[in-house]
């Protein structure tokens, strides 16, 4: 597998399992599972708030990173 493919490959599973994540955290907040010290619909929009600026950067870190290993040919 060429590096570039597998910058793609990666960047797909890593947003993948951190969007898992964050519905998992929201879903456990909103049913009552877990208790906050703040208002549930405010820690579902802190919890989507940091989740989607990770997710960001990722995505954009391992676009430049596939970007580069393809000008290079690998």
């Amino acid at each position: 597998m060429k590096k570039s493919t597998r910058a793609l490959v990666g960047l797909v599973v890593i947003d993948l399992a951190l969007l898992g994540g964050a519905a998992w955290l929201i879903a456990k907040v909103t049913s009552g599972a877990w208790k906050t010290t703040v208002p549930p619909i405010e820690a579902t929009g802190t919890i989507g708030s940091i989740f989607g600026s990770a997710i960001g950067f990722i995505s954009v870190l391992l676009a430049l990173v596939f970007v580069i290993q393809r000008r290079k040919g690998n």
